[in-house]
């Protein structure tokens, strides 16, 4: 392999970054597969060992690595989590609107609901009835909340794609954890009531009256 050219110290880096990822993309490693030890790509890069310990920390910040103490660093499973964290984060920095966050939800779990009907996916459709039939039995502002999270964590689960649900699941968990979205308890037993048609609607497998009450329900929600 090529020698690393040093520029600067940050452009250095950058550079063993990429060849370090492309060397994974090269050697077609599969999560769990491990990662030359730092004497090793030190060697193959021509760069030091400092550079190289700079390049494999941020890599294993942003979650394409895990470091095992005394073990080495091993290729992680694709997960998009630590990427929207970030984002979301600069998001509310930058002043966000929950509107937008409301949007997007909106898209996607209307896109999980045309995927139930169109799989007839009953398995999903059976276990969001009995997801809502214990929820209406919540009693507190916190029980009914938690109901809430549940009850569309699993609408985008029922799709089955990995990706859309690691997606969706950020940004589903990022809309709840916003403090100053509250409603009052008779609220929350409203959507719960939701919940329900919607499971009717998805049983009856028509998907437009299922995303006609979702819209109505996650607009309910107040920024």
């Amino acid at each position: 392999m090529k020698p690393i050219q040093a520029t600067e110290r940050m452009s250095l880096k950058q550079q063993v970054i990429q060849a370090v990822k492309q060397y994974i993309v090269d050697e077609a490693l599969k999560a769990g597969d491990k990662i030359p030890t730092e004497r090793k790509l030190a060697e193959m890069f021509g760069v030091s060992r400092s550079v190289i310990r700079e390049a494999m920390s941020y890599l294993e910040n942003t979650g394409v690595i895990r470091v095992r103490q005394g073990q080495g660093a091993f290729l992680n499973e694709s997960n998009i989590d630590k990427l929207l964290d970030n984002f979301f984060f600069l998001w509310q920095v930058n002043k966000g609107d929950i509107r937008e966050i409301l949007g997007l939800r909106l898209i996607f779990e209307s896109s999980a609901i045309d995927d139930i009907v169109s799989e007839n996916n009953q398995p999903a459709i059976e276990k969001l009835r009995q997801i809502v039939e214990e929820n209406l039995l919540a009693k507190t502002l916190t029980e009914f909340r938690n109901a809430d999270i549940a009850f569309h964590k699993e609408l985008l689960q029922a799709t089955n794609n990995q990706l859309f649900s690691q997606l969706t699941n950020v940004i589903t968990s990022y809309f709840f954890q916003i403090e100053h979205i509250e409603l009052t308890l008779d609220e929350y037993k409203a959507l719960t009531n939701e919940h329900m048609q919607i499971v009717e609607a998805l049983e009856k497998q028509d998907a437009s009256e299922a995303k006609a009450v979702l819209a109505r329900h996650i607009k309910q929600a107040k920024a």
